[in-house]
């Protein structure tokens, strides 16, 4: 007999394994957290040629310890088995293990057991058991769910639970709610014996402060008793007493954990912090899940951290903390909740089906990818270990006609007036959908013989799928729609006078934003499981063969191309004949070219406006090419654009920054060239102002640090006489050393003294109290700054002998 209750209704709020079952965490309506247990375990998945040696893998001594059970099932092993009317299905070796723990190591053990290449062939092994439960059972985090749990009058074993959808949320809604959190922060204050964050120093003081979604603060205290551990202690009661679902830090994964948790266990009292600090209340999993910062020989940047590249920067991410049955979100390791807020986050945990603290701390491509699973999981398409798909060969001229990347008009660096700006809306992502462009749809079996589905400049290299849809393009239609549906929702908002729905939307569309920047690249990312080299190409080669189309339509229409750079383009009526114009026919003319470009591409583009004026800049190499990414300039309706001058920067001081805002804001109100080269009078005595500060001492020190973001760890950099390398050196003689990745924050002391050790220093080893600063050099800097956006129009002036 088997009865069928629903047992409470609420927002799935947190999820993790543990051994043999789910851990689901459950925010009810009424404000109630309960913790549930799902009996469920992590399966991968294995393929050979024949079933017989599947067969005999299981009757493997070496693998069979590590099986819970198995079972033989039909996959698609690649995506592209999946033809229309020919479902080419494999049989596949299902193997279920008793704890995630020996994933690893079984999928080695049976890679150890191959006797040539592709003998065992194994998928979905480095997924996390947690995406792997949210793809099987189709959840997603923060869903609004009912909970019924089954019992069975025949057996006594743990309870069974069924989560299904409530009624008023699925994963297409846009009104979802995300439920009203109690949130905390906390700071440690603590006895510092050098600049270097040590996990040895004594813990003084613990700030906290609790509130609400809105950041409506109910609590703000400190907490300082007679001893370390008291505080800690008294610490502990306060985190259980106000209860937090999320605790929001700056920097918890790098140190504030690591050191409360170090602290604690000092005092042994650390099984007491983690009962306290996480909802979960088994000790011996919250130890092992912590064992890495329980080791005493640990200092703060020696746990498992990882540096890496991305778009050509380098990155640092410590080793996360994660509490169990709370969230721990920090802010300096979460740039999506630090732009986006909860929102975005919720809205890329949801559509990515990533639990929220991982989430939090993924890059952009591992959500990508997590949203590539789901959609391969639902076709039931295995995903590689270790994708093997390889570039299609190609000769010496096919290399160079197929290397080009996005296509370029070189500007001549100047001033220009009357400009118009164009952008293609998501162009790259647009072109992966409506091309049907991914790694399983290149070249495909079934679709050879077509006319039209051929690539622009490479129609004897690659054709595409029509047949199917590819896992790429399916993913991205998700977040297309998603954004562009949340983007219409914003400016309604904005109509109605409703800030609180138009913020909720527009960090929710932002955070889709980013999914759909990155998307790209990913695609010719060389780990990717779905992505392809050939495929990265021909998006390139359609985005190329749109912009060349656009340029001709665009001087069919009796424009000049001044710049265009992959999927802009900025052009100026032939002759400026736009001052002869009215309003309203000038305007029209841009509509109807808009309209053009539509048709005639296929794609939506956006008409940015009308530039009174703008600068494109020039090399600093060499002064006669243009610098691509580095212009500036107001539109008809004075908003300022900029990119990639000083302000743009993230390693320019402050002052700066706000000298060349002065002066843009003061260039803004101006209607042409020819009058801003009359204002330069007031710009200069702007420059004069800013000399007298530097020079006077007038300044904070704060505005004058420079910041920068290391390539490399401390003791990898070669011993030259630069700024970055005196800083470092700095800082590794006082004991602190940095990875890869993390950023150094200085002030230039005396730039040009003999000793390089002198010419810097950090901002750690700074006194207050006798702040010194090289004039001269920032006075040098200043000029520069001041030069980047007034050079142009000093050339305007006419010359005379």
């Amino acid at each position: 007999m088997v009865d069928l209750l629903i047992t409470m209704n609420g927002w799935l709020f947190d999820i993790y394994y543990q051994k043999d079952r789910m851990i689901l965490w459950i925010k009810e309506r009424k404000g109630n957290v309960k913790r549930l247990e799902y009996l469920w375990s992590p399966s991968i998945y294995v393929t050979s040629d024949l079933k017989s040696e599947l067969v005999d893998l299981v009757g493997n001594s070496k693998i069979s310890s590590s099986i819970k059970e198995y079972q033989f099932e039909y996959k698609f092993e690649h995506p592209s088995s999946v033809i229309v009317d020919k479902c080419k299905r494999n049989v596949t070796l299902r193997l279920t293990l008793s704890d995630s723990i020996h994933i690893l190591n079984l999928a080695k053990r049976i890679e150890r057991l191959s006797i040539r290449f592709g003998h065992y062939r194994l998928y979905n092994v480095d997924i996390s058991p947690e995406q792997s439960f949210l793809y099987e059972k189709d959840l997603y985090p923060l869903g609004l769910y009912n909970i019924e749990e089954i019992r069975s009058t025949e057996s006594v074993q743990t309870n069974i639970y069924q989560v299904v959808n409530d009624k008023n949320d699925d994963i297409d809604s846009f009104e979802y709610i995300v439920p009203n959190f109690k949130f905390l922060s906390f700071e440690l204050i603590s006895e510092r014996k050098s600049i270097r964050n040590d996990l040895e120093d004594r813990i003084l003081k613990i700030k906290i402060i609790s509130f609400e979604k809105d950041n409506v603060i109910k609590e703000d205290f400190s907490i300082s008793e007679e001893n370390e551990l008291e505080t800690i202690l008294e610490f502990a009661y306060e985190i259980n007493r106000i209860d937090p679902d999320i605790i929001i830090t700056k920097g918890g994964d790098q140190f504030l954990f690591p050191h409360l948790f170090h602290r604690a266990k000092a005092n042994k009292i650390e099984n007491q912090l983690l009962i306290n600090l996480n909802r979960e209340s088994n000790i011996e999993y919250l130890l092992k899940k912590n064992k890495l910062f329980s080791n005493k020989s640990i200092g703060s940047n020696d746990l498992s951290s990882t540096s890496y590249i991305s778009y050509g920067k380098v990155y640092f991410k410590p080793q996360p903390f994660f509490l169990y049955g709370r969230i721990h979100i920090d802010i300096n390791n979460s740039f999506i909740y630090r732009d986006n807020g909860l929102e975005g986050l919720a809205e890329l945990s949801r559509v990515c089906r990533i639990p929220l603290q991982l989430a939090s701390r993924s890059t952009i491509g591992k959500c990508l990818s997590s949203l590539y699973f789901y959609n391969a999981h639902k076709k039931d398409i295995l995903i590689p270990w270790k994708p093997i798909t390889s570039e299609i060969f190609k000769s010496f001229s096919d290399l160079l006609k197929v290397d080009k990347g996005g296509f370029v008009f070189e500007s001549k660096p100047g001033a220009y007036d009357n400009v118009a700006e164009f952008d293609f809306i998501s162009l790259y992502p647009n072109i992966m959908l409506r091309k049907n462009i991914s790694s399983d749809t290149i070249n495909c079996a079934c679709c050879k013989s077509a006319t039209d589905n051929k690539v622009p400049e490479l129609e004897h290299l690659y054709h595409l799928c029509k047949k199917r849809i590819g896992i790429v393009p399916l993913s991205l239609k998700t977040v297309l729609d998603r954004r562009l549906e949340y983007k219409k929702r914003k400016n309604l908002c904005i109509s109605k006078n409703d800030e609180y729905l138009k913020n909720c939307y527009d960090n929710r569309q932002t955070a889709l934003k980013w999914i759909l920047v990155t998307s790209f690249g990913y695609l010719g990312f060389s780990n990717s499981k779905f992505g392809r080299i050939d495929a990265h190409i021909t998006v390139c080669a359609f985005a190329r063969d749109i912009l060349m189309k656009t340029s001709k339509i665009a001087e069919k229409h009796g424009f000049d191309v001044i710049h265009g750079i992959v999927d802009s383009i900025w052009i100026s009526k032939i002759d400026n004949i736009e001052y002869s114009l009215s309003v309203a026919d000038s305007a029209h003319r841009y509509i109807n070219l808009k309209k053009d470009i539509e048709e005639q591409t296929g794609f939506s583009i956006s008409f940015e406006g009308v530039y009174k004026w703008i600068v494109f800049d020039s090399s600093k190499i060499n002064p006669d090419l243009p610098a691509l990414n580095r212009y500036f300039g107001v539109f008809e309706d004075g908003t300022i654009k900029m990119r990639g001058i000083e302000t743009r920067r993230h390693d320019t001081p402050e002052l700066f920054v706000y000298f060349q805002e002065e002066l843009m804001k003061i260039m803004s109100a101006y209607s042409n060239i020819h009058e801003i080269t009359k204002c330069l009078p007031i710009l200069e005595s702007i420059y004069k102002k800013y000399i007298n500060l530097i020079c006077t001492k007038k300044i904070s020190y704060t505005d004058l640090i420079f910041t920068k973001r290391m390539s490399k760890a401390s003791n990898e950099y070669a011993d030259r006489d630069t700024i970055e390398n005196c800083v470092l050196k700095q800082l590794t003689n006082n004991g602190k050393s940095l990875n890869a990745g993390e950023e150094i924050k200085y002030i230039i002391t005396n730039f040009y003294h003999e000793n390089f050790l002198e010419r810097a220093i950090p901002i750690e080893l700074i006194d207050e109290n006798d702040i010194k600063y090289d004039t001269k050099r920032y006075l040098e800097l200043l000029k520069e700054t001041y030069d980047s956006v007034t050079k142009f129009f000093y050339s305007q002036i006419p010359k005379f002998d």
